[in-house]
């Protein structure tokens, strides 16, 4: 069977051609001026799956490290507070040493008891210490409440102090599955180390006129333990500084991995761009030369003749 080819099928199917020609130009000026080889779904559904899948990666690196930011304020704040803490802990300590010399009399045993109050207060003060946020560090998770509060005798001295937070830990996500405490309860540091009883204890013995020597001892040495404890926790919450530095640099060298994934998948090869436009410019300038030879002949020109 033979087909007859007509005028009109070879103009159509030259200008189609052409048109397609123009598309496929059209194309790849449009990811060289997005600088992007997909630039819709329908660009090429595989890579575009793909992309979605890093970009979603990506996020959830962001968010970790957005975690790790605040993880870090967080401990920083608890840290400090736990210095200062301790600080005043150690001077508590040396006074202690002091009043055990059993050569002072009452009245300087009463000096130091005034000493160790005053410290007292402001173990207190730092216990109730809030963060950037004005939220309290050592509630637990009732950070919109303060941790310590002292109840005191009709001369404003303390006689006892109350925990009004909760022992509730708050976590943050810092990885898959990886998760870190960012806050001290106060009732387990506090309260369970009996730090403030101890401390009025030591403070009303020495106050005393019939002095105990061997109470105020055990005394003294209970408060040594309350303080090695609040080394350890502090040992841990730099430890935890570490462990963030550690993790951040982690996640971050995946990110920039990501990056590159998505770069590789996403971006446009200009050099090769540009060379493919001038391979597609040459085609239409010879399907157009084509073009016009085929289409010139017209009715006129058969009449013409």
């Amino acid at each position: 069977m033979s087909f007859r080819v007509t005028q009109a099928s070879l103009s159509n199917t030259t200008l189609s051609n052409i048109q397609l020609n123009y598309k496929k130009m059209q194309e790849i000026q449009e990811k060289l001026s997005s600088g992007k080889q997909i630039n819709r779904a329908s660009d090429d559904p595989v890579s575009t799956r793909k992309l979605l899948g890093f970009k979603s990666g990506e996020n959830e690196l962001q968010q970790y490290l957005d975690a790790i930011k605040h993880a870090r304020d967080k401990i920083n704040f608890i840290f400090d507070a736990l210095e200062n803490i301790q600080d005043i802990m150690v001077k508590i300590q040396t006074k202690t040493v002091q009043a055990a010399d059993g050569t002072l009399g009452d009245s300087e045993r009463g000096i130091i008891a005034s000493e160790i109050d005053e410290l007292m207060e402001t173990i207190i003060q730092f216990s109730n210490i809030t963060d950037s946020n004005g939220r309290y560090l050592f509630s637990g998770t009732k950070t919109l409440t303060a941790p310590f509060r002292a109840t005191r005798d009709s001369g404003g001295e303390i006689t006892g102090v109350k925990y009004d937070g909760n022992n509730e830990t708050i976590q943050y996500q810092i990885g898959s599955n990886t998760f870190i405490q960012v806050n001290q309860p106060g009732g387990k540091l506090f309260m369970e180390n009996g730090i403030f009883a101890n401390l009025i204890n030591l403070r009303d013995e020495l106050k005393k006129s019939d002095f105990d020597t061997d109470a105020f001892l055990s005394q003294k040495k209970n408060f040594e333990t309350a303080n090695n404890n609040v080394l350890t926790e502090i040992t841990k919450f730099g430890a935890k500084v570490d462990r963030l530095a550690i993790t951040e640099n982690r996640v971050e060298n995946s990110k920039i991995a990501l990056k590159e994934l998505i770069s590789y998948t996403e971006d446009a090869d200009l050099a090769s761009l540009i060379t493919e436009l001038k391979n597609q410019e040459n085609v239409l300038q010879a399907a157009l030369q084509t073009g016009a030879r085929i289409i010139q002949p017209s009715l006129l020109d058969f009449i013409g003749g």
